[in-house]
């Protein structure tokens, strides 16, 4: 259950936003390949990272502005290219204690230039090359943590299971087809990537930890949006927050819409730039109805 007292303070200062991208030319089994290439501050950088548990495919977009000539031809980065290129985006407010807000593999990467601007686009994916993989094998004396773990090797990607039984099967288990439909198949579906990591975590299970209060104070903006099923609320941009962790949501304008949420997706948006004060902010998405106290089961990983 949610401690009602298990609070951790948002509102410390929130200025100052630096940033680290990373591209990492690797093999096709994700080792690095050559030296790195690193842009931080001051380089520009503007930015939209869009992250879901309704969305198998997840992506983000990252302009850099003015990048050297042969940065930029580093960089570039066709459609068709074959190799593969990961992607690491890190932000925050001090430079020694970043967030990842996004991992995944370059999709596209071009240069153009826009008035006196240089301007270096890069877009960037993650799952479609992993739910393409297959597993066909036959496993003997198996649990559903070792079919899950196994399925999610073959795909290359760590994974993390919060939630179900660890069944043990008597019989020899024989999987064929996508490694991905294995995990959703042996997880009742309650599955999602974010960040290059598998999780299976059902509905009423959250990420242990502390909860984080949002409010005018920590950084709430304007009204939360309840959309269908999804309420949306904007805040001062937050690169710690997490998929699957709970918060507490405290409008004074909205008070109807307070209490403790699940985050279901998380959208990064604005710029990062020591030359001008840019925006930033993030969007939490959460389901409408899922503020009960006492709904979630607060879990840690299995082993």
């Amino acid at each position: 259950m949610v401690s009602p007292v298990s609070y951790v303070d948002l509102g410390s200062s929130k200025v100052n936003r630096v940033y680290r991208l990373t591209v990492q030319k690797t093999t096709d089994d994700d080792k690095p390949m050559d030296e790195a290439i690193v842009i931080t501050n001051p380089i520009t950088m503007k930015f939209q990272v869009n992250r879901s548990i309704f969305a198998e495919i997840n992506g983000a977009t990252i302009e850099l502005y003015n990048l050297s000539l042969d940065t930029y031809r580093q960089l570039f980065f066709d459609y068709f290219n074959i190799e593969k290129r990961a992607v690491i985006l890190e932000a925050g407010y001090d430079v020694n204690n970043m967030s990842i807000i996004f991992i995944g593999d370059m999709w596209s990467c071009y240069t153009s230039r826009v008035g006196t601007e240089t301007i270096t686009r890069i877009e960037c994916i993650v799952g479609w090359k992993e739910l393409s993989v297959r597993t066909d094998a036959t496993l003997a004396n198996a649990s559903r943590n070792q079919i899950l773990r196994y399925a999610a090797n073959d795909m290359l990607m760590d994974i993390k299971i919060y939630s179900g039984e660890d069944t043990k099967f008597s019989r020899p288990v024989s999987i064929e087809g996508s490694s991905y439909k294995t995990i959703q198949k042996y997880s009742d579906n309650d599955v999602f990537i974010d960040n290059k990591t598998i999780y299976v975590l059902s509905d009423d299970d959250a990420f242990e930890g502390l909860v984080p209060v949002i409010d005018d104070e920590s950084g709430l903006l304007g009204v939360p949006q309840h959309e269908d099923a999804i309420l949306k609320v904007d805040i001062i941009f937050e690169p710690r927050l997490m998929i699957g962790q709970i918060v507490d949501i405290q409008s004074r304008v909205a008070p109807m819409f307070n209490g403790q949420y699940k985050i279901y997706g998380i959208r990064h948006e604005g710029e990062i730039s020591d030359a001008e004060a840019g925006q930033a902010t993030t969007t939490l998405e959460m389901l409408v109805g899922s503020q009960v106290y006492g709904r979630f089961h607060v879990k840690s990983p299995q082993q």
